[in-house]
């Protein structure tokens, strides 16, 4: 079945975090999942459970409607295979270059499972041929340059933060054990994987001609 980029809003979105951007020699940390549809906003977080990780989360589910969802639920990382096993349509940003070869390595049982999945991957197949047609004005298509040129709005606690910020976050977990920098990397992992998908809405509005890239 041929899916249109319009069918991706009800996908499940994914997005993760590591400690680099070779998987040889990093570590997956988080696997965050987002999906929007008819029964609510739903999030799922996959930790890496060192010293206990996951529940140390544990409090972020009972939190879901202050950080604006309906749901969140936290599992150690080791639990994503079991649960991909069950998912339909995929949505990221960068993850056949980035996301799904990561996985792919720290858990390979996931590998056979990419054929099963419809998966639309938004820098490659949206983003990129709006900025080659000219309807996507913007400096580059780094993920937190389009939440910022196309106004889509992060959570006010991770509204500043990059990659390298949740690189010290997970250390600061590893090393130190601190349960706030492990709380507000759950956060912005999450926030990454909702605001692709209000990503892709805006997106989808600049190939109908909506006035969103006009901010640059």
């Amino acid at each position: 079945m041929t899916h249109q980029i319009e069918d991706y809003l009800d996908a499940v979105f994914l997005d993760i975090e590591t400690t680099g951007i070779n998987p040889a020699c990093s570590e997956l940390t988080l696997i965050a999942l987002y999906q929007e549809d008819h029964t609510g906003k739903k999030a799922r977080l996959y930790v890496n459970d060192l010293h206990d990780a996951a529940e140390t989360l544990r409090h972020i589910e009972r939190k879901a409607q202050e950080y604006g969802y309906d749901s969140i639920t936290v599992c150690p990382l080791e639990q994503f295979p079991q649960h991909a096993e069950f998912f339909s349509l995929i949505a990221t940003y960068n993850g056949t270059q980035f996301d799904l070869p990561f996985i792919a390595h720290h858990l390979p049982q996931v590998r056979r499972l990419w054929r099963t999945w419809q998966h639309l991957d938004i820098y490659l197949q949206v983003a990129m041929p709006l900025r080659d047609i000219g309807l996507l004005r913007t400096p580059n298509l780094k993920l937190k340059t389009l939440f910022s040129h196309l106004r889509v709005p992060r959570h006010p606690s991770v509204q500043m933060m990059r990659g390298e910020d949740a690189v010290w976050l997970w250390n600061q977990w590893r090393h130190l054990y601190n349960s706030e920098a492990l709380t507000m990397l759950g956060i912005y992992a999450l926030e990454d994987v909702r605001c692709t998908r209000l990503l892709l809405q805006r997106l989808i509005d600049v190939r109908r001609g909506s006035p969103w890239d006009s901010v640059w």
